[in-house]
């Protein structure tokens, strides 16, 4: 914040801050996030919620930690979602076996199988991921791919173990003439109460103009999305300007996400697969026919900056969850 020269609060700002984390049973120890999302998008709102309230109180309070690290394999989301549309996978290794169609197969075999596959693959870890680290596409051409100029074998050493090889999902030419080179993909955060599962923030990511990842952190950007499925207006990237027209020269504003009841229905019902998770952040691709596609799911050391486009993260659920939150504290 120093060095971007963010404007202070005013002093009535940082105390309806302070009062409303107060009358809640909170100590908001500074307002420096407050400070932060209010220099970038222009507004105050008490209700931000901050990540040293977020991470330890709600993410680390609502989802339960020990089934983290085996349930966000990525390789077992084809067996948890397996209702729903998902990459189809060519080959998976899992704790360095591979499998076909959940078969057990040999080195031999798995190289055969993509060998043999005529279109774009994608290969990711599926362990201990994030930030589209280790997210990389390739073809096959001859004996080699044209990723590193790896064999096969040489690309299946490279990654080591725990990945998967999937088809490349192709996308709907209307996200796809936001950025053509980077699957642009839905991140959609639930919440799952005895009423069922609720969308908390919905943003669509969109890749910078020749990477193949949408990730902020790779220099995409994200724009908030009304429930009618239409662009706000204004996207954030992380140079933190602002963004209002894709490099391919769409206005973002009002520009409609397709099937985006399909999305929501989506989620709000994959939500019910895992409820050891209270707030599940998912990231949803949607194809050339327009159908949903989950990518993947977190639901541990989730990001609140979404609240940058779309307002207090929470939303409608700010006292529910801060209350729930404190007591299984």
């Amino acid at each position: 914040m120093k060095k971007k020269n963010l404007p202070k609060l005013s002093k009535q700002e940082i105390k309806e801050a302070k009062l409303f984390f107060k009358a809640r049973g909170y100590t908001l120890k500074n307002t420096y996030w407050h400070k932060y999302y209010k220099g970038l998008n222009g507004e105050f709102h008490k209700d931000y919620i901050p990540y040293d309230i977020f991470r330890p109180y709600i993410d680390g309070q609502l989802n339960q930690r020990r089934l983290w690290p085996a349930l966000q394999d990525k390789n077992l989301s084809y067996k948890l979602f397996w209702e729903f549309n998902q990459p189809k996978s060519i080959v998976q290794n899992i704790n360095g076996f591979y499998f076909i169609n959940e078969e057990f197969v040999g080195l031999n075999e798995a190289v055969t199988a993509c060998a043999e596959f005529t279109g774009r693959l994608i290969i990711k870890p599926t362990v201990e991921t994030g930030g589209g680290k280790m997210v990389n596409t390739f073809k096959v051409i001859g004996s080699r791919t044209n990723f590193k100029d790896f064999s096969l074998e040489e690309l299946f050493q490279f990654y080591g173990k725990d990945f998967v090889v999937q088809e490349f999902l192709e996308q709907s030419p209307i996200l796809k003439a936001l950025n053509p080179t980077s699957l642009n993909t839905l991140r959609l955060v639930t919440y799952i109460n005895d009423t069922g599962a609720h969308i908390l923030a919905s943003v669509l990511r969109i890749g910078k103009v020749g990477h193949s990842t949408d990730n902020f952190s790779t220099g995409g950007f994200f724009c908030g999305i009304t429930e009618k499925g239409l662009l706000k207006g204004k996207g954030y990237n992380p140079k933190d300007k602002v963004v209002t027209v894709t490099e391919t020269g769409i206005e973002l504003k009002d520009y409609r996400i397709p099937n985006y009841d399909k999305v929501k229905d989506m989620v709000t019902s994959m939500h019910h697969v895992v409820p050891y998770f209270k707030i599940i952040s998912w990231d949803i691709g949607i194809n050339k026919d327009n159908l949903p596609f989950l990518i993947e799911y977190n639901a541990l050391g989730q990001g609140v900056d979404l609240q940058i486009a779309n307002g207090p993260f929470l939303g409608d659920f700010t006292d529910e969850i801060l209350e729930l939150s404190l007591s299984n504290s």
